[in-house]
């Protein structure tokens, strides 16, 4: 018995059409979306063949992913309020991976009159929630997501442990920017059997990326009585401009450590992650090489800027983290010009209290740079003017 084509091929038409039956969203014509989705397919598929039952999951996930992409747009052409809504004051937590982002979102989210974007936020995101917050059938959706991704990748945890929250794991922006079809977050296109470290669909188009998070978070702030965000990204540092563009009363706060920390871990966590759904395709030497470079040439680009000196920017060692999160909190705030009250500050000490927080509750990773063919000698004379540049060798502290 012959199979049918479009049962061993993805076609970016056919994904499209399904999507708009499943949403609803016949009259949605983003010419730009479509384009950024036909890109990814077109991408996915030249990285085959697949097996027939590796399209059906891929049909599954992208339609799924571009049909809440197309409710969005529907809400919002259905609710002008949604548009009208204003975000103020937003704090965004910046920075590379494994610098203590993670840890200062979760004690910015703790603020009661702030949201934060979680992960029920992009596996569920339609209807707006409201005041009330989405049912629990929405709220069961991201769990069993989240579940997935903790199964399908069971060396995640020790890593990064706060995934253990489920659909309350709060997440990157990065994340939501896949929504988009601007990149492929891989919680959300887990069934991609070929996926990547980076992929992007965007085009380097940073103006319609902010653009839509700006939506995104207008979205699900609607009718909720909060105006205001706390939100972490691993790459807003090195397009802040773009950053400050769309959100002009924004405050980034940026960690930094020394890159003798981060670059193993940060390298480590993409092998654990992307070798569980990959298979093992990634040469992590050429990778951990590449990336390396990369980052430094960001680096000095962004460092070569005014904007890195802009105030709206609050630098802070990870050593000062780790001694007094909270007083980093605090000196935030200040900045921004906004009140720590007493209710987010007990919350805050009660999260660090709370052993269910403990960084090490799944266990301690053995990093080991040589086993990704570098040394740390490498990276730290590679690296050796943003350390100078942030005092990395030297005593903590925040500074301008």
């Amino acid at each position: 018995m012959s199979v049918a084509p479009n049962r061993r091929r993805l076609d970016a038409a056919d994904l499209i059409r399904l999507a708009r039956r499943d949403s609803g969203a016949f009259g949605i014509e983003d010419e730009a979306l479509l384009q950024r989705v036909t890109r990814f397919v077109e991408w996915i598929a030249a990285r085959g063949p697949y097996g027939e039952d590796e399209v059906a999951r891929m049909r599954r996930t992208i339609v799924g992913v571009l049909s809440a992409r197309f409710r969005l747009a529907l809400d919002r052409g259905r609710t002008p309020a949604i548009a009208a809504e204003k975000i103020e004051r937003p704090i965004f937590v910046v920075g590379l991976p494994r610098t203590g982002t993670t840890l200062l979102h979760a004690l910015l989210a703790e603020d009661p009159a702030a949201h934060a974007p979680r992960a029920w936020h992009v596996h569920s995101p339609t209807p707006a929630p409201a005041a009330d917050g989405p049912c629990a059938g929405r709220l069961a959706i991201a769990r069993r997501a989240i579940e997935r991704l903790i199964d399908t990748v069971p060396g995640l945890l020790p890593l990064h442990p706060y995934w253990d929250h489920l659909e309350h794991t709060l997440i990157e922006d990065e994340e939501i920017f896949a929504l988009d079809f601007r990149n492929a977050y891989p919680s959300q296109f887990l069934d991609v059997p070929t996926l990547d470290v980076s992929v992007d669909a965007g085009g380097g188009d940073m103006r319609g990326t902010y653009a839509f998070h700006r939506e995104f978070l207008q979205y699900m702030q609607w009718n909720t009585g909060r105006r205001r965000w706390a939100c972490k990204g691993v790459y807003h540092q090195f397009v802040l401009d773009s950053l400050f563009e769309a959100y002009p009363d924004a405050i980034c706060v940026w960690p930094h450590r020394s890159m003798t920390d981060v670059h193993t871990s940060t390298v480590t966590i993409a092998a654990v992650l992307f070798d569980a759904i990959n298979g093992g395709t990634i040469d992590w030497r050429e990778y951990a090489r590449a990336t390396a470079l990369g980052i430094k040439a960001a680096l000095d680009h962004v460092m070569a800027r005014p904007v890195v000196d802009d105030p709206r920017v609050v630098h802070v060692n990870f050593d000062a983290i780790a001694k007094d999160p909270v007083g980093v909190v605090r000196s935030v705030y200040e900045r921004a010009s906004l009140p720590l009250d007493a209710e987010h500050e007990r919350r805050m000490r009660a999260w660090l209290a709370n052993p269910a927080n403990r960084v090490d509750r799944y266990g301690r990773y053995p990093y080991d740079p040589a086993s990704f063919g570098f040394t740390n000698d490498w990276i730290r004379e590679l690296f050796a003017d943003y350390h100078r540049r942030f005092g990395l060798d030297g005593p903590a502290g925040t500074h301008a």
